[in-house]
């Protein structure tokens, strides 16, 4: 099944609000085909700081404000590069997100 950038930003919006798990988004390879790869690395980021957003109100407010860029940058047909500019390991900036900022 191909899966399209869209539909996978269906997916981590379901993630988002808490109707699916991520390691089921994360498991699937066909998720991560072609320039949605892009976007594979900081997914499996978000996925193993579960715990420290429990614990961290700030961390999981910049993780879920991650997300949601993620999510539009997907919704807009983002390129590989764009992407993989989301590390969920602080808060990305770059003129890829211009249109997707809070």
């Amino acid at each position: 099944m191909h899966v399209t950038a869209t539909s996978l930003a269906e997916l981590l919006q379901q993630v988002l609000d808490g109707e699916a798990p991520i390691d089921a988004v994360l498991e699937r390879d066909e998720n991560f085909e072609g320039a949605l790869a892009g976007c594979f690395h900081g997914l499996q980021h978000f996925a193993a700081d579960m715990d420290i957003r429990e614990k961290d109100a700030g961390f999981r407010e910049m993780q879920e404000g991650e997300m949601r860029k993620l999510i539009a940058l997907l919704r807009f047909g983002a390129n590989r590069a764009a992407l993989e500019k989301i590390h969920f390991l602080g808060v990305s900036s770059g003129r890829a997100f211009d249109a997707v900022e809070r």
